[in-house]
């Protein structure tokens, strides 16, 4: 999945969906590391794999009970992506992509839960995303839709 894609389901996701996506973002970091673990890819994608991670942290609401274990539980994953980090160590950052594939599976079966408290609708106070402009690192960036047919075409 491109980046475009991750936008446009950001956009519109309810609250699991946005766990789900960062839990899917970590996974796919660590895998990209673990492809090219010889240079300086490496790096970067643990790098990004932290940040997903610390969005994950952030997110955590203590009011809830299993906010407490979800957090030791990063805690851990943020020192096994530092020992991947700084001693280069693909041990660490398989057991991560492990624990985070685990993870992500049980957050996943979570979305099909018929429960109204998980299953809140999506962020519908934003406008609805057909087609758009954003800015990336490379500038301005256009996302229409492939497989969507909406508004008229020239």
């Amino acid at each position: 999945m491109n980046k475009e894609d991750y936008t446009l389901r950001i956009a519109q996701a309810t609250p699991v969906q946005l766990v789900i996506i960062n839990h899917e973002l970590l996974v796919a970091f660590i895998d990209d590391a673990l492809a090219d673990s010889e240079s300086e890819i490496f790096f970067q994608n643990i790098n990004k794999a932290k940040d997903a991670l610390m969005q994950l942290i952030n997110g955590l609401d203590f009011d809830n009970s299993i906010a407490q274990d979800l957090y030791d539980l990063y805690l851990y994953a943020s020192e096994l992506l530092n020992k991947a980090l700084f001693s280069r160590d693909t041990n660490a950052a398989k057991e991560v992509r492990e624990m985070f594939q685990n993870l992500l599976e049980g957050w996943q079966e979570i979305e099909h839960t018929p429960d109204d408290r998980i299953n809140e609708e999506p962020n519908t106070a934003g406008p609805q995303v057909y087609a758009g402009l954003t800015y990336g690192k490379d500038g301005l960036t256009e996302y229409i839709p492939e497989d969507e047919n909406k508004g008229f075409k020239a």
